[in-house]
């Protein structure tokens, strides 16, 4: 039996490697805390190791560096993928500085395997498809039905938790405590299943156990993951929770990069979704105008940081949330249901605002004016005097923020860039904050 031997300390980023790396691409996983208990095991157990994925740096030990220099010393022909940031290690088959971009570790370690897309398509999986129970103790709800195998027939299962059902800790105790070591879902579903688990244990993670690239990736994860629990769960202490931990995330993102230029390299380093990149780059916008306008105090700030986090939040991907016109929106290739979701996208992130506890007053008012109209329905061709001064800030903070991301590969021209604004936005009452926008660091 050929084994990938994982070497990583952290529990939460050793159980969605493993959950991942088994369901796309079938291997069996061997973990270890530290580079001496990899090596111990290589010392007499070499032949039945396929791959090493291990992370470069734990507890201030050199793990990879470690590990490289022993299978050169043995002259063990055994792939090493290196996962985390600094420098390169010689020898190592590939290196992975951002440990949350799975795409590109399974990628990797499939290349090192030498599994083509080809094998992953062909590989036979059962109708029912074993999940390790442990990982029903990080959820509350499963995003589809799961089932359990019947004690006296192996080949019959029966239904043990519904879809979107709450379910608690102790449940899965009970049926740990019956002897069941997996669960099983339809593997049609495994994919669905297996990315919502990864984004819940990613959620977990503390800011302590990141660097700060993995932070951002775990932003952008976690985003997603709320946009999902909102239109299925509502406004409740799970989905609150989760928005302000977000909300602290993108306040924290854009002071900690006083310069909007490496703010925008991290995130398209990171391959950040484009929902992500607009929010995060719109916060570090609107926050500078509110810093720099007369009227501007914290309370401002938290009610922008509050509106721009969302905004968008009920939009399901990218493309929806580049429609910025209904011209645009009626050539767009969405079903009905889409398109009435990207028309109708400011007026519903408004109703979840108005029952959020404590929400910046007027929060939703300016949610439902972000696009120019008055009851959240549509885009605006033109901008009366019925949009509310802040809607204007947050109006011109988004358009700016549109125009960066459209020239996001190539030169930041502020002045270019502001006389863009300025032709879709004519009025005095536009200008006025657009002005400001020249004192912002590039």
């Amino acid at each position: 039996m050929s084994l990938t031997l994982l070497v990583e300390n952290n529990p939460r980023i050793e159980s969605f490697y493993m959950l991942n790396l088994a369901t796309w691409l079938g291997l069996e996983i061997l973990p270890k805390k530290k580079a001496e208990f990899a090596i111990k095991h290589l010392e007499t157990n070499a032949s039945s190791i396929n791959l090493i994925i291990v992370r470069s740096i734990i507890e201030k030990e050199e793990s990879a560096k470690l590990l490289i220099e022993f299978v050169k010393q043995k002259a063990l022909n055994i792939p090493v993928i290196v996962i985390g940031p600094g420098q390169e290690i010689p020898g190592s088959f590939a290196q992975v500085p951002n440990s949350l971009q799975l795409k590109v570790v399974i990628q990797n370690a499939a290349k090192a395997l030498n599994i083509t897309a080809k094998d992953m398509s062909a590989k036979i999986v059962p109708n029912y498809f074993p999940i390790p129970i442990v990982y029903f103790k990080v959820i509350k709800r499963s995003v589809c039905p799961v089932y359990s195998q019947d004690i006296d027939d192996s080949k019959k299962y029966h239904l043990a938790l519904d879809k979107m059902v709450e379910f608690d800790e102790k449940t899965i105790g009970t049926l740990i405590e019956q002897g069941m070591s997996h669960l099983y879902i339809n593997k049609l579903d495994r994919l669905d299943f297996v990315n919502n688990v990864t984004s819940e244990l990613i959620t977990l993670l503390e800011g302590s156990d990141l660097s700060v690239d993995e932070g951002i990736s775990a932003a952008d994860k976690s985003v997603e993951l709320l946009s999902r629990k909102l239109l299925t769960l509502g406004v409740n202490e799970e989905t609150i929770a989760l928005a302000k931990k977000n909300i602290d995330v993108m306040r924290k993102n854009s002071k900690s990069n006083p310069k909007l230029a490496k703010l925008l390299e991290r995130l398209l380093s990171n391959k950040t979704s484009y929902l992500f990149k607009h929010t995060q780059i719109l916060t570090y916008v609107a926050l500078h105008i509110i810093k720099n306008i007369d009227w501007g105090n914290a309370e401002q700030e938290d009610k922008m940081s509050f509106i721009a986090f969302f905004h968008d939040i009920v939009l399901e991907n990218d493309q929806q949330a580049m429609i910025k016109s209904n011209l645009e929106l009626k050539k767009a290739n969405f079903a009905p249901a889409e398109k009435q979701l990207v028309e109708r996208h400011a007026q519903m992130a408004a109703e979840f605002v108005s029952k959020y506890p404590h929400a910046p007053m007027g929060a939703d008012q300016i949610i439902r004016q972000h696009h120019g109209t008055l009851n959240g329905i549509g885009f605006s061709e033109h901008y009366g005097n019925n949009v509310s001064p802040v809607a204007v800030v947050f109006i011109v903070a988004e358009e700016f923020t549109r125009i960066i991301l459209k020239n996001e590969n190539g030169t930041l021209d502020r002045g270019e860039m502001l006389r863009e604004l300025k032709e879709t936005f004519p009025t005095s009452r536009f200008q006025k904050i657009i002005d400001i926008l020249q004192k912002i660091t590039f």
